[in-house]
């Protein structure tokens, strides 16, 4: 009898970091019977230059964890050690880093896989683990980040990837529209929230780090990179300076600009279990991003979290979330912003709870992994399955 496959997800993001769709993935997918490998996101040796922090990743003193699983499958995380830079400009590079990769899975698990790739560069793992199927999932627009990069040669990686996948996923319509070019399977699979988890909100105390910081208050919860519209919050703090502004995440570009208005702080990373009572401490809902082909094509995950805490959100506009104005109260410049968040701290609402509690209840984690999970299923075949689903691939 075959042994059952272990699914090898790699993440752009540390399993440590801000807990996004890889990790919900992962852990529900591992929850339902699988076997899964998460790799955290990659981190090359010049890495620590740029962000001391990163200098334990150079060589993880412990490179493999298990981490405890809520049902009958198995989830362990790999921290690889660094890996060279350049990757995403010379491929000869990237074949390099992704040989070496390949060689700590397998020494890990020893197969057979099934890849859930999130990287475009993850194409040049396939010749070493020859995954029985991969799959995909495709969250940003990769070769628009910005730093060390050919954004042909992502473009292209991309390219090959898509085209030996079964199925390929997509979290935007503007994803999927571009993969649909390559692929004839491309199937829409938007972010979503832990619902349970961020319904608790109402009901909870506000976090005990907010005490100190006046009311009434805006939070953002989110990595905080070159992405975020730093003008905009600026421009909404100098307007009201009896409103401060709570930012929660990793920083990892320059806020000094943020930094130097009283009425805006940061707290840094936060553990995912409390940030609903942070959340119970906001006024408002902050989603600022700069407005970009890149950010246009990003599905945000704290807009689900936000939404199902039930709080009022302002939102910077984009193709996915100008579709949710209804529930949103999306805007397009500080001057919209700052009228926004008036209205709310006079007592408007942008929806009723109702409107807001019928969204919530369709974008669970749970529908989104029962989505990923059939499409695995119908794509391994089934004597690589795991021993507790059923040997039909349409079960």
């Amino acid at each position: 009898m075959s042994k059952p496959a272990t699914i090898v997800l790699t993440s752009a993001v540390a399993w440590t970091g801000t807990r996004a769709r890889p990790q919900h993935l992962a852990a529900g997918l591992a929850k339902l019977g699988w076997d899964v490998l998460f790799v955290d996101g990659p981190v090359t040796w010049i890495g620590p230059l740029k962000n001391p922090d990163l200098r334990p990743r150079l060589i993880p003193a412990v490179p493999v964890r298990e981490l405890d699983v809520d049902g009958p499958g198995r989830l362990r995380v790999l921290s690889p050690m660094a890996s060279l830079p350049f990757g995403n400009m010379f491929r000869t590079i990237n074949r390099i880093n992704q040989r070496l990769l390949a060689e700590q899975i397998q020494r890990i698990a020893a197969g057979p896989y099934v890849l859930l790739p999130m990287l475009p560069g993850s194409i040049d793992l396939t010749s070493h683990l020859l995954p029985i199927a991969t799959l995909y999932d495709c969250v940003d627009l990769h070769a628009d980040f910005g730093g060390l990069l050919n954004r042909d040669l992502v473009l292209e990686m991309e390219r090959q990837l898509v085209s030996q996948s079964r199925v390929t996923f997509a979290t935007a319509d503007a994803l999927k529209e571009r993969l649909e070019q390559w692929h004839t399977d491309v199937r829409l699979v938007p972010n979503a929230a832990q619902i349970e988890h961020f319904a608790l909100t109402p009901t909870l105390m506000e976090h005990e780090k907010l005490a100190s910081i006046p009311q009434p208050r805006v939070g953002y919860v989110g990595g905080i990179g070159a992405w975020v519209d730093q003008g905009l919050i600026a421009d909404m703090a100098a307007a009201r300076p009896d409103v401060h502004f709570v930012m929660i995440g990793p920083v990892e570009t320059d806020v000094s600009r943020l930094e130097k208005i009283p009425n805006v702080h940061f707290l840094g990373l936060q553990p995912y279990a409390e940030l609903p009572s942070f959340l119970a401490g906001f006024d408002i809902a902050l989603h600022a991003f700069v407005q970009n082909d890149l950010t246009e094509s990003v599905n945000p995950v704290k807009i689900y979290e936000y939404l199902a805490a039930g709080k009022e959100v302002i939102a910077t506009t984009s193709r996915e979330l100008r579709r949710l104005s209804d529930l949103l109260w999306v805007i397009s410049n500080p001057a919209e912003a700052i009228s926004a968040m008036n209205a709310i701290l006079d007592g408007a609402h942008r929806t009723v709870e109702a409107a807001r509690g019928e969204f919530v209840s369709q974008h669970s984690w749970a529908a989104r992994v029962d989505a990923i999970n059939q499409a695995l299923r119908s794509a391994v075949p089934p004597a690589y399955l795991p021993s507790e689903f059923s040997f039909s691939a349409n079960a």
